[in-house]
């Protein structure tokens, strides 16, 4: 029997039941015993991120709450679907089912798809990087339906929703009920989640929203909308009551980077659950594209140490977009993920709005294996240095390379503004950035170098670059 059936899923589950039973105790022994039994079930690339949750978490780390949060707090539906659908599922059956791809036929899968099932949208942000998309398009059920079941077959369990506003397409939860295999993350501005709603989403499970913030209260109303910031802290506050996994979702910017990382900021968001917090740095693409607003090489640096400071200090799991590049071996666009919108185009990433094919007419193994695809894959990364990730904003030449080489076309007008009329302007954010980052980067990699000692390096190397 195949590693991927019965017998062994059974198995695997019996661990994972004796797992969950000592991870919701209150005695640490016992949680860290529970990870050494999910080290013994998973696959080899990932028992190192395992192990060192696991050591974190016997030094007192934070985590610790993370994992009693999922045991303890979530619905019964929401926490059996993160069960199955991200640890069985995603984290073992889809592991092999790709491994076994690649072996068998040389093309590669992705470990997450990105769809945007609509561009509508209920709010007129500052900067939405997907405002210039064409509203008229949607993804129709058929077509995701076909997106879905084409990355069931190739390993893909975890689905991330975006748009526009996910929650304006109509059928979300219906679509989400009917493919219990899968994970749904969905980024949402929330202001359509009211109380019956959440509640189908505690019922249904699968289905876990990342919600939008600017930061502080005046922030987030003046880009998103008046009263947009208390109607989010509402809505949270049931997601929590409710049991509904969550998180937020915050663009980067410089006017807000600071409010971001501040106490006042995160402490009342993990009070209310937030368990995941995701931080992508703001890119000059979508409406009125303006680069003034990008962090400066030394601003992205100290936003980096401080979503370090976060993740070691607080029961909830920061990811920088950028600075954690690193930990996955530079960008994954094209990689280990790819963006479907709503017009059908396949996109190596939502920052990336050029395309070769459309799902219309290809299967999504012959889209990610597109030359285009493979063209990105055999450049990353694209720059030793890994706090260098982006083929736009760090590394724009090979971002040129690649369309050039491959045709791609930008899939809305406006697509290719970091191709035109942006290009001197990222040049030279290129070269700021490196000019920081390249000692930094050198620092970096020096191995078990002393925790005090390396930011004090940093430190001055960050005040030499500032003189």
């Amino acid at each position: 029997m195949s590693r991927t059936g019965g017998l062994y899923t059974a198995a695997q589950r019996q661990v994972i039941n004796q797992m969950l039973k000592l991870a919701a105790s209150d005695d640490k022994k016992k949680i860290v015993k529970a990870f050494n039994l999910a080290e013994k079930i998973t696959p080899d690339q990932y028992k190192g991120s395992v192990r060192f949750v696991a050591d974190k978490i016997e030094d007192d780390h934070p985590a610790l709450l993370i994992a009693k949060h999922v045991t303890s707090k979530l619905s019964p539906r929401c926490r059996d679907a993160f069960i199955e659908c991200l640890i069985v599922n995603t984290l073992l059956r889809g592991v092999d089912k790709r491994k076994k791809l690649i072996e068998e036929t040389g093309n590669n899968a992705p470990t997450t798809i990105l769809m945007s099932p609509t561009m509508r949208c209920n709010l007129s942000c500052e900067g939405c990087y997907a405002s210039e998309y064409d509203i008229r398009h949607d993804l129709d059920r058929a077509l995701m339906q076909k997106i879905v079941d084409e990355g069931n077959d190739m390993g893909v369990y975890l689905f991330t929703l975006l748009g526009g506003e996910p929650f304006m397409w109509e059928e979300l939860l219906d679509f989400a009920r009917e493919n219990k295999d899968a994970y749904f993350q969905v980024f949402t501005n929330g202001t359509l989640l009211d109380h019956d709603l959440i509640d189908e989403l505690a019922e249904i499970g699968n289905i876990a929203p990342m919600l939008s913030l600017e930061g502080s209260p005046r922030l987030t109303d003046e880009r998103r909308g008046e009263g947009v910031h208390e109607q989010v802290m509402e809505i949270m506050d049931h997601l929590g009551e409710a049991g509904v996994l969550f998180g937020y979702s915050c663009t980067v910017m410089r006017h807000n980077w600071q409010a971001l990382v501040s106490d006042e900021f995160v402490d009342p968001l993990v009070a209310k659950g937030a368990l995941l917090a995701w931080h992508f740095l703001y890119m000059p693409i979508g409406r009125d594209p303006d680069t003034s607003l990008m962090l400066t090489a030394e601003e992205r640096n100290q936003f980096r140490v401080d979503i370090h400071r976060i993740r070691d200090t607080k029961p909830i799991f920061p990811i920088d977009f950028w600075g954690d590049a690193p930990w996955v071996n530079g960008c994954i666009a094209g990689k280990h993920y790819m963006h479907i919108n709503s017009s059908g185009w396949v996109e190596p990433c939502i920052f990336t709005h050029f395309a070769t094919d459309n799902i219309r007419d290809v299967s999504l193994m012959e889209a990610f294996n597109s030359p285009f695809f493979r063209e990105i894959r055999r450049r990353q990364p694209f720059n030793h240095n890994l706090l260098m990730p982006c083929m736009w904003i760090d590394n724009p030449t090979q971002a040129r390379e690649i369309v050039a080489a491959t045709g791609a076309r930008p899939t809305h007008p406006g697509g290719d503004v970091m191709l035109t009329d942006l290009q001197d302007d990222l040049d030279r954010y290129a070269s700021e950035v490196d000019h920081l980052y390249s000692p930094i980067w050198s620092c970096l990699s020096v191995e078990k170098e002393d925790p005090a000692d390396l930011h004090a390096r940093t430190a001055r190397i960050v005040e030499a670059a500032r003189r």
